[in-house]
């Protein structure tokens, strides 16, 4: 199973497409007993995602998960003792909060490109040594990171966007060139926060630029009779490259539907002529809405 369940929407409303608000305990309860009983094991959280690890703490005593949480984002533009101390002081509330954790991601991997960044990631390290983490990674959003990272850390696993209608990553050659390094690729956004599942009336104006890419992914998902859903995730799970792929959803329904969806392999270079390559329509951090 390449799926890890994203659990943002337990602790904010988050999401383009969202309607449902944040999810409620009871419905986050009844998400992970199905994910668990369907072979999903990981859980991708963070300090940063509202009261996200405290409700995920409260609830999953009933199962072993591994959970991925993430360092805060630091301000300024080096990393001294300040940054350390916070980052201590995070860490330590997510294990709180959670019990265990599995692996520790730097949220934002331009804070291991500061001055002083090296010194966060000795600090993660010394929690590997300690046995209170057993993997070290970095949550990227461009090449240019990619690039840094690998000259200059030994990172476990880096987490990255990508999604049929962004293949910067493929086109650019970095998902072949991260494997070379032994290192675990996680995807996520592969539903660009649930744009790929909306009805095209519903889109808002801001991407009316890539209405056209949208609309013929639409019309690729017809011809093969597939779903959206079903060709967005067939798309990203059909990529060798990619170890897992990391899903958010308020609903358990939408958990069924997208553990049922998990089943479909694509050929991935038939969809190549649809991609983005303006970082300002496929990268969700830089949308203006």
């Amino acid at each position: 199973m390449k799926l890890i369940l994203g659990t943002v929407q337990f602790g904010l409303a988050y999401g383009v497409s969202n309607t449902d608000g944040k999810t409620e305990e009871s419905q986050v309860l009844k998400i992970l007993d199905y994910a668990r009983n369907n072979g999903i094991n990981t859980l991708d959280t963070a300090g940063g995602y509202g009261d996200s690890e405290q409700v995920i703490g409260k609830l999953i005593n009933k199962y072993k998960w591994n959970v991925i949480t993430k360092t805060p984002n630091f301000s300024g533009k080096k990393i001294g003792e300040d940054q350390l101390r916070l980052m201590n002081v995070s860490f330590n509330e997510s294990l709180n909060k959670l019990g265990s954790i599995d692996t520790l991601l730097v949220h934002s991997a331009n804070d291991l490109l500061k001055s002083g960044g090296n010194r966060i990631f000795a600090e993660i390290n010394k929690l590997k040594e300690l046995d209170l983490i057993n993997k070290v990674g970095v949550s990227v959003y461009t090449y240019k990171q990619i690039d840094y990272i690998l000259e200059n850390y030994k990172v476990d696993i880096i987490q990255l966007p990508i999604s049929i209608l962004d293949q910067r990553l493929i086109k650019s050659g970095h998902l072949k060139k991260i494997k070379k390094y032994g290192i675990e690729i996680h995807a996520r956004s592969v539903f660009m926060q649930g744009l790929l599942l909306m009805p095209l009336h519903n889109l808002p104006s801001y991407f009316d630029k890539v209405y056209n890419n949208i609309d013929e992914f639409i019309a690729y998902a017809s011809k093969y009779s597939m779903s959206n859903l079903e060709l967005a995730l067939g798309f990203v799970q059909s990529l060798d490259e990619v170890d897992k792929v990391i899903v958010g959803v308020n609903t358990i329904d939408q958990l069924h539907e997208i553990i049922e969806a998990s089943e479909v392999r694509v050929n991935c270079e038939k969809y190549s002529n649809i991609s983005v390559s303006d970082a300002s329509y496929v990268d969700p951090s830089n949308w203006k809405l």
